[in-house]
């Protein structure tokens, strides 16, 4: 509709700027102040579309949007004892920068609808790049830019949240619970660093198409359940990878103990194997955390088992993977700019595999030990950081490594 040549649906924003642009040219031009044909309001609708195509707005007045995210840079020192050190930049693993873009509309009057996507860069390098003998160490990144989220949801107070598209499984973040304010620099996760051949250890299928559905939160307890097409490729013997993913959160406080835990449980459904056989694999993660509100004091521990048969290639091809972590220290403000985490940790990975292409069996244990601080300036929404890890492995084939990690990551 429009109302005296200009569009209803213009912003004022655009308005005002079109008609301080169209007194400005009729000051220059007073020949022409008494031109009022057609022409004239022609060409202020013009203008008034031009300014809102270059203007940034607040979603379209029915849904919202909402920019967020978060620029992540650090630099270390890594050493695998075996004749290779490096000081490096990156966009370390345990964070990246991020780049989202979220909004919601009121569908009916008890319904809300709902998208989230999510850019990520990581500019990580893996493992191999970094420690892994006879690689090239100087370079390798791991998916510099990818769609991280990329879903839309339908939430009702009394049903819950039905998500559809491409996003985390409800297992994601199961196994990595902490109330340390350290989440910037590690948690549970073997391989974040990037800088062992230890991966994967907390047994999370990370983000696929999936179709999910989020339970209200009830006396503190949220269930998550949902389908994910983990790998959509078809061989031979037809098939694809499928998981059923669910987890069960909870949060509460008594008194001045915080509590924060979760469990989930993954079945894999495979068939892309060469032999084309239907071998199912499962994980079972979780984690754990309190703290002391008048104190800060904190303590979280996960722990994660998988029993794996013919993921790989083959139906013989199994491993089984299991790990416990620690994580404890104090999270409060000492300085009047924000908290401070100062926490330690400890971990033990163990891998038992066979792998009937190459014929060979593998089994070793690793652990882990590590010291940190990550600094919280609450005014301009920053963390600075800085921490290290020691891993010992008695794989001959994987490094023992020393990694130094320090940065900052800046929330927006």
């Amino acid at each position: 509709m429009t109302i005296g040549g200009l569009k209803k649906t213009s912003s004022p924003l655009a308005l005002v700027a079109a008609a301080g642009s169209l007194m400005g040219g009729m000051a220059l031009t007073p020949a022409n102040a008494a031109d009022l044909g057609g022409d004239c309001c022609a060409d202020l609708e013009e203008r008034v579309a031009e300014l809102e195509a270059t203007t940034a707005r607040k979603g379209n007045r029915k849904v919202s949007l909402k920019i967020s995210g978060w620029v992540a840079r650090d630099f270390g020192y890594i050493d695998d004892h075996n004749g290779y050190d490096e000081f490096y930049s990156s966009g370390h693993g345990v964070s990246g920068s991020r780049v989202q873009f979220a909004g919601s509309a009121a569908l009916t009057n008890s319904w809300t609808v709902g998208y989230v996507l999510r850019m990520r860069i990581t500019e990580d390098r893996n493992s191999a790049t970094l420690t892994a003998a006879g690689a090239s160490h100087g370079g390798g990144f791991i998916s510099p830019t990818k769609v991280d989220k990329n879903f839309i949801y339908f939430k009702n107070a009394r049903l819950g949240t039905f998500v559809l598209g491409h996003a985390y499984v409800p297992t994601d973040g199961v196994a990595e619970i902490s109330l340390g304010g350290r989440g910037v620099t590690g948690t549970s996760e073997a391989n974040l660093w990037n800088a062992t051949g230890v991966d994967g250890f907390n047994l999370e299928q990370g983000a696929h198409e999936v179709l999910a559905w989020v339970s209200p939160t009830l006396r503190g307890f949220t269930f998550s359940i949902g389908w994910a097409d983990l790998n959509d490729p078809v061989t031979a013997a037809g098939g694809g990878v499928d998981a059923w993913d669910m987890a069960l959160r909870y949060a509460a406080e008594y008194g001045p103990i915080r509590i924060a835990a979760g469990i989930g449980y993954t079945v894999n459904d495979n068939s892309t194997n060469t032999t084309g056989a239907n071998i199912d694999g499962s994980n079972l993660m979780g984690s754990v955390a309190l703290m002391h509100t008048p104190t800060g004091l904190n303590i979280a521990f996960a722990a994660g088992t998988e029993i794996d048969g013919g993921f790989n290639s083959a139906a013989a091809d199994t491993w089984e993977r299991q790990y416990w972590h620690l994580q404890g220290g104090v999270n409060r403000d000492f300085t009047g700019l924000g908290n401070t985490s100062i926490y330690g940790e400890y971990g033990e990975y163990d891998y038992d595999g066979q792998n009937a292409v190459v014929g060979t069996s593998q089994m070793y244990d690793t652990t882990m030990w590590g010291i940190g601080v990550v600094q919280h300036f609450d005014s301009a929404a920053t963390e600075l950081y800085i921490a290290y890890r020691n891993w010992d492995t008695d794989n001959a084939a994987i490094s023992d490594v020393s990694q130094v990690m320090a940065g900052a990551r800046i929330k927006f």
